[in-house]
């Protein structure tokens, strides 16, 4: 039966008890529970199986984005089925600034992204799963409705939910080296379906690059020096020099963006801990699988290394990361090459190419995680009981940070000055 069909033929009073409003709101969203019961009908057969031995008796809505900086608002809702011990559980993810312009990290209460910037970013996510999703063999999110942002409408996307089955693992948690070559795995597979697509389908329609923009903002200058003033003996020499380029978005579309454009595709652009879940193992332990990555929002045409540099500057200690950076950078150009003779087709740049232009999307990375090392862990909001913990917390991002400044530095002496300044 066709999606129209199965939509015409919904009837809402089918799936639930006298107990459930069907016009009432989840949470305070726009959204009604008649508006979710049709789009779960229309897309999801696992509820519809459930659907048909159950009827629903209760749903819930709780934003489980407060605090944790996301430029949407993220519900999980819980659906209640009489004859299931456990609720069935989707995803609901609603466009807005208030969870990140409201965090409390966020201390002086500035704007830090405005409506026209999540409406853009809300917006190209829909088109990443519209357009590319469905072809591209990576861990992604099974989307139920998918609603772009506009004047006429909020917009929102419904998913899968995988709360019980994998998990983040938290900034302060050093990533492992398999995670890194696991990321790398499915980096490739995404680039080598881009390097085969025709240019004329996405080349040019996805230059605008979320982060770089984000960055031009003045009043994020204080975060930086921030972490200058916790940590002069280590920061000093970081912050001389690339102060003039913190708040630059010439430095930072470069860097991240159109250097070594030769080498282009569309990246995800914001690899980092909150956009991944790991599965979990049987002991609720993380494993080094990755279960999906979240949030395309920031999706755009840049260089094919800058998301796996994001990944190893910003999740992976210093330590590790210098040990088996370039190793797994080398696995992902080899997984790369195999991949694209698989279909017939060799790749028109070298390995070293690639290391050199990994080396400056590390510089943009590592200014970015001197700006979260700060930006997350403010402490004016900690409770007695949880400063010992986020102090302790934040030495190890710090620590994290400063290698990576020191490599950047290293590696910013070999950039032509005059496409940042």
């Amino acid at each position: 039966m066709a999606t129209a069909d199965l939509i015409s033929a919904f009837r809402s009073q089918r799936f639930v008890t006298e107990a459930v409003d069907v016009s009432q709101n989840l949470s305070d969203s726009p959204f009604t529970v008649e508006w979710l019961l049709s789009s779960l009908h229309a897309r999801d057969a696992k509820f519809n199986a459930i659907a048909q031995g159950s009827k629903i008796e209760h749903i819930s809505a709780y934003d489980i984005s407060q605090g944790k900086g996301f430029v949407s608002k993220v519900y999980k809702v819980s659906i209640k089925f009489q004859h299931l011990h456990e609720p069935y559980q989707v995803i609901l993810k609603i466009p807005g600034s208030d969870s990140f312009n409201d965090d409390p990290s966020n201390v002086d209460g500035d704007e830090l992204v405005t409506e026209d910037f999540v409406s853009n970013a809300h917006n190209t996510e829909c088109d990443f799963y519209t357009r590319f999703a469905p072809n591209i063999n990576i861990p992604l999110a099974k989307m139920y409705k998918v609603i772009e942002m506009n004047k006429d409408s909020p917009g929102a996307l419904l998913m899968e939910s995988m709360v019980d089955s994998a998990d983040s693992n938290p900034l302060p948690v050093g990533a492992t080296k398999e995670m890194a070559y696991n990321i790398a795995t499915h980096l490739a597979t995404l680039y080598k379906y881009f390097l085969c697509l025709p240019q004329d389908q996405w080349v040019g329609k996805y230059t605008h690059n979320s982060i770089a923009s984000f960055f031009q903002k003045d009043h994020l200058f204080k975060y930086f020096e921030k972490v200058k003033e916790i940590k002069p003996e280590a920061f000093s020499k970081a912050f001389e020099t690339f102060e003039n380029y913190l708040c630059s978005t010439k430095f930072y579309s470069y860097v991240t963006t159109t250097v070594y454009k030769d080498i282009v595709v569309l990246t995800h652009g914001d690899i980092w801990t909150n956009n991944l879940l790991w599965k979990k193992n049987s002991d609720g332990s993380l494993s080094n699988e990755l279960a999906v990555f979240l949030d395309w929002q920031i999706f755009h045409e840049g260089c094919l290394t800058n998301d796996i540099a994001r990944f190893m500057c910003i999740c992976m200690d210093g330590d590790v990361r210098r040990k088996h950076e370039f190793k797994v950078l080398k696995f992902m150009y080899d997984k790369i090459v195999r991949l694209m003779q698989e279909e017939g087709k060799s790749v028109d740049f070298t390995f070293e190419q690639m290391k050199q232009g990994y080396k400056a999307n590390f510089i943009g990375q590592a200014a970015q995680l001197m700006f979260l090392a700060s930006f997350l862990f403010i402490g004016k909001c900690w409770t007695d009981e949880e400063k010992p913990i986020r102090l302790t917390q934040r030495e190890k991002v710090l620590l994290r940070t400063q290698y990576a400044m020191e490599d950047a530095i290293r590696y910013f002496e070999d950039i032509p000055k005059d496409r940042v300044d």
